[in-house]
């Protein structure tokens, strides 16, 4: 903005005085060009016309005279630069422009060149000029976008005892005027349920001291109407440190808190659904592969091998079965653990006796050791099921440090089967059950991370999963 054209518009009835100070000012300054008009009227036609960023004029001219200009074009803008540059110190002409609105009064000196003092005045009005006019059509988008949210948007003093910026969703969403809260700026408490204004107010003076908060909270709407809502606000500080101000936002989050009270509700469901499902069957499934102990022992069967097989291969899908319905995508705590020891743990709870696990490096990720265990268990499995016993499995952090991978030394996953894998009940193996892989997905999902399947440095499957919190 400092650095864009200036264009000025000078009103002198002398042509020579016109060509002067138009010349020098232009040379002064390559920011300022100037267009020239020789009386009040022929000025006021091409101000009309546009692109005037300050008007330079004259204040003796016939007819018309400079403040009779002024006038005109402050019916029109009263912003714009307006200098009267005149040879005339006379007192009431002063008084007379400044009732008018003039900008700068400058009395033309004798002998001299004031082109420097002209340029320089005449680069500062335009120049605060459009910086006031960017943050008022700033304010004004802003205070478009706060009236079209959702959200009650709002800004208080460091003390919660001024209100310096609310929109109109606060009253929306605690039933309470925003007249009356402006009055009284500590009255939205009222409007908290009982129960959650303690923690709010020690909320609030968390923030006070300097701290961020966020907390969700009840707001009673009405007698028979309770809403759940959620503020998050951050103190700003001043130069000393201080807070200066506290800004924030409140969103009703009652939607979204009645869907967890009912995913709470389906999972204690389902949970004793699937208990009752896995007692049911394994005991069924216990006896038959007892039976089928005892008949091994009498009979070199191989039917009965292939029946062992089969139970074995039974007890592993209800396993797997299991882990899905229950687990679902709800994470239990999440904690500091090292890739190794993950891996390392992983790997005992699983046969691979002739397999080979490397560990190439390590560092802290924060999740939840048990469902991430679970996940790498079964990319375990998918190797030794698809590379065979002996395969090696590679572990290490991603280079752009954003995750962790495991990959194999096995024949790899081909290109048009990697968007499928994860599918529950796909595999390509005859001895796999197609969910270790859909586990594998579903602690990803619920820790938020992604995961995409390329090829190995030895050609091999290789997992990636990033955007994980790599931690000191």
């Amino acid at each position: 903005m400092s650095n864009s054209e200036i264009i000025v518009l000078y009103v002198n009835d002398d042509p020579d005085l016109l060509t002067l100070v138009s010349t020098r000012l232009e040379r002064e300054h390559n920011r300022l060009t100037v267009r020239t008009a020789h009386s009040a009227a022929d000025g006021r036609e091409i101000f009309e016309m546009g692109d005037i960023d300050c008007i330079l004029s004259d204040y003796h001219m016939p007819v018309e005279t400079g403040v009779d200009l002024l006038r005109s074009v402050r019916e029109q803008d009263r912003e714009i630069p307006f200098i009267l540059f005149t040879e005339t110190g006379d007192e009431a002409v002063a008084s007379e422009s400044i009732s008018a609105g003039v900008t700068d009064y400058v009395i033309q000196d004798t002998i001299g060149n004031q082109s420097e003092l002209l340029a320089r005045k005449i680069c500062s009005y335009v120049d605060t000029r459009r910086q006031n006019q960017q943050i008022a059509y700033e304010n004004a988008q802003l205070q478009e976008l706060s009236e079209n949210t959702d959200d009650a948007l709002w800004v208080f003093s460091a003390d919660w005892g001024t209100v310096r910026f609310v929109n109109a969703a606060y009253e929306k969403i605690f039933a309470h005027p925003v007249s009356e809260l402006q009055e009284n700026p500590q009255s939205f408490v009222h409007r908290i349920a009982a129960e959650d204004r303690d923690r709010i107010q020690q909320a609030m003076k968390r923030a006070s001291d300097g701290h961020s908060v966020q907390i969700e909270y009840r707001v009673n709407k009405s007698d028979a109407l309770q809403l759940w809502v959620e503020s998050r606000c951050k103190p700003i500080t001043d130069a000393k440190g201080d807070v200066d101000f506290i800004v924030g936002f409140t969103r009703d989050i009652t939607e979204r808190k009645l869907h967890d009270q009912q995913l709470v509700e389906k999972n204690a469901q389902l949970e004793q659904f699937t208990s009752t499902v896995a007692h049911d069957l394994r005991n069924p499934l216990n006896v038959a592969d007892g039976y089928i102990d005892l008949a091994r022992e009498a009979h070199d069967s191989p039917y009965l091998k292939t029946a062992a097989g089969a139970l074995s291969r039974m007890n592993t899908l209800i396993n797997e079965l299991l882990t899905l319905a229950k687990e679902g995508a709800v994470l239990k705590d999440r904690r500091k653990i090292t890739l190794s020891e993950l891996v390392q743990t992983s790997s005992q709870n699983i046969l691979m006796p002739e397999a080979t696990l490397e560990i190439r490096d390590s560092k802290q990720i924060r999740c939840d050791p048990a469902r991430t265990i679970e996940a790498i268990e079964n990319i375990l499995r998918n190797a030794i099921e698809h590379g065979g016993p002996s395969v090696t499995i590679i572990a290490g952090m991603l280079e752009d440090g954003t995750g962790f991978y495991i990959e194999d030394t096995g024949p790899g996953i081909p290109d048009a089967e990697r968007t499928v894998v994860f599918d529950r009940g796909y595999s390509n193996s005859a001895h796999g059950t197609g969910f270790g892989l859909a586990i594998v997905k579903q602690v990803v999902d619920a820790h938020e991370w992604e995961i995409r399947v390329t090829e190995g440095a030895h050609g091999g499957a290789r997992f990636e999963i990033s955007d994980v919190e790599i931690t000191d």
